[in-house]
């Protein structure tokens, strides 16, 4: 085995890596400014490369996501499951359950509040499979699709590029937590460190401050009808930069306070308030309507689940599956690193079958847990004439259907805090973990035991609140975000030469 020799000189911190670092900033600030001056002309190009990419080349994204799934559990199961994350002596640096706390949160975000309220309204009006829209089946399909789009697929993109970078980082002792690193098992280490390494690093950086700023500035509108909702203020752009102060502030506060003060005890926060939310809603909601719809999709998810993973339309080119399923695999792809990178960094100490399975399963279940509760109380209100769902949508936006159904249930006093509360503080764990990783592929020397530099980690916490205000003002929000999901297709190829890396270092070390 060729390991690195570490730097001891300075043992808590590692210096910003300025040829990362000062390129990665310049291109995003030029691409962001170009996508605001030229909105319509930046969205029409963009979204034809876009197009282009799901409608002719979707099928990569398609094999990618079986193969993924395929690769998390042969690794999970396979000869080499044993193998530990820093080595078999390596004992776990978080307790399991802060440890699925700080995954989950940082994988997800304010997303999953939006769309596991409102993904079921747009299958039900425009269903798969050539399914009458509106009807009965329909209605079946939409309730469980979700569960798909967020289960195994998802979160086996995520463990699949951890295990490449952790083991990277933990055995062979890298020093840097990248994407690049990962894949110098096959391109060279000499590569890895120079030009052709950079340019993976930056591609990364860019879908990630992407993403996660439009993450960012889409979740905004949410929690500001929320607020508007609670305390009879007028929802205006004044509130929404409101709401972005007030995360950049908690931003900042666990950026200072570091990963195991920070990211980690806003993880549990966030955990408890979620099950509270939770149990409030499943209890006082429509139970067993509940109960018995999330059966149903599981059941329905299982018997379709080929169908679905391999499904492209060729011929009733209904693009359903562009639209969605490739959509939602070229998010979890440009997310792949960040959350590939963040659960390697967390998950010392622990075997490829602990994180294969706990990653996968936890993920999934703690997803489909919120679509059979969130969603299923929106449909069942549709359904039922309880709340126009699908009129509030189309009529006025999908923050103000969410907001209108959670107001429609008992103990709304108490949901809607706790819905503000758990909003704020998702955002929060995952722009905080944004920024840790952000920071760490911009350190040099970032050897096991240091921590990336506090003002790097602030500076890339600031930038992320700052671009979501930015985009939500000046415009370029959508040229952004579907800028930062076409960086999917070459990290496609990127993770699966990392995976390669890893199976010649688990060959090397494990003969």
């Amino acid at each position: 085995m060729t390991v690195e020799k570490p730097d001891t000189t300075h043992p808590k911190t590692a210096s910003v890596d300025k040829a990362i670092f000062w390129p990665s900033l310049i291109c995003i600030v030029t691409i962001i400014v170009c996508m605001i001056v030229f909105e319509a002309q930046a969205k029409t190009a963009i979204s034809a490369i876009f197009s282009f990419v799901t409608d002719q080349l979707g099928f990569i994204y398609i094999w990618a996501g079986a193969s993924a799934l395929v690769a998390v559990a042969w690794l999970g199961f396979g000869k080499y499951s044993h193998v530990r994350l820093g080595g078999p002596d390596a004992r776990p640096e978080f307790k399991r359950l802060s440890w699925m706390a700080m995954f989950f949160c940082s994988g997800i975000g304010t997303a999953l509040l939006y769309w596991a309220t409102i993904e079921w309204s747009y299958y039900y009006m425009a269903p798969p499979f050539g399914i009458e829209a509106e009807s009965e089946a329909a209605a079946e399909y939409a309730a469980m699709y979700g569960i798909f789009h967020w289960g195994p697929i998802a979160w086996a993109f995520y463990v699949l590029t951890a295990f490449p970078i952790g083991y990277a980082y933990y055995n062979r002792k890298k020093s840097a937590l990248r994407l690049s690193t990962a894949c110098s098992g096959i391109i060279g280490d000499k590569r890895a460190n120079g030009k052709l390494g950079k340019a993976i690093d930056i591609l990364m950086i860019f879908g990630l401050v992407g993403g996660t700023g439009t993450s960012l500035a889409s979740g905004t509108p949410m929690l500001a009808e929320a607020i508007s909702q609670q305390f009879g203020i007028e929802h205006t752009f004044a509130l929404d930069v409101t709401v972005v102060a007030i995360w950049t502030c908690i931003f900042i506060t666990s950026v200072v306070l570091g990963l195991k003060k920070g990211i980690k005890v806003l993880s549990d926060i966030n955990m408890v308030a979620v099950i509270i939310l939770c149990s409030i809603l499943f209890i006082g909601g429509p139970t067993f309507y509940l109960i018995n719809t999330f059966t149903d999709s599981i059941g329905l998810m299982l018997s379709e689940f080929t169908r679905m993973a391999f499904y492209t339309d060729p011929i009733r080119r209904s693009m359903f599956p562009q639209w969605w399923t490739i959509f939602y695999w070229a998010w979890w792809v440009a997310y792949g690193p960040f959350m590939g990178i963040f659960i390697a960094r967390i998950s010392k100490g622990r075997t490829f079958k602990d994180i294969a399975l706990t990653v996968t399963l936890a993920g999934s279940t703690g997803c489909g847990i919120f679509f059979m509760i969130f969603g299923n109380i929106a449909m069942h209100s549709e359904l039922n004439g309880l709340y126009p769902m699908l009129d509030t949508i189309k009529n006025e936006s999908a923050p103000a259907a969410i907001l209108g159904m959670l107001m429609q249930m008992p103990l709304n006093w108490v949901i809607l805090p706790l819905f503000i509360l758990v909003g704020f503080v998702y955002s929060g764990t995952t722009v905080d973990s944004s920024a840790y990783v952000l920071a760490s592929v911009t350190s040099k020397n970032l050897y096991e035991g240091k921590e990336p530099n506090v003002y790097n980690r602030l500076f890339w916490a600031i930038t992320l609140g700052g671009t979501a205000l930015v985009l939500m003002n000046a415009g370029g929000l959508e040229p952004l975000k579907t800028a930062s999901l076409a960086v999917g297709l070459p990290l496609v190829f990127l993770m699966g030469i990392s995976f390669c890396s890893l199976l010649k270092w688990l060959k090397e070390d494990y003969p």
